[in-house]
């Protein structure tokens, strides 16, 4: 069994938290720019009869 599954989180979250820790360990130079190009924004939008509504943000 993978080791993410043994610690009970998805795949998707195993990545997230080695994404972090790899963001952690640069040296500061480079985190100020890792972190810029971390932040992920999603927007979603529902479609009726073909026509979609307006784009809304996703919040946590």
């Amino acid at each position: 069994m993978s080791s993410y599954k043994q610690a009970g989180i998805s795949l998707n979250r195993a990545f997230a938290v080695a994404a972090q820790a790899t963001r952690q360990a640069l040296k500061a130079e480079f985190r100020v720019a890792a972190e810029k190009r971390s932040v992920t924004e999603v927007k979603v939008a529902k479609y009726e009869n073909g026509v979609a509504s307006e784009a809304k943000a996703l919040g946590n």
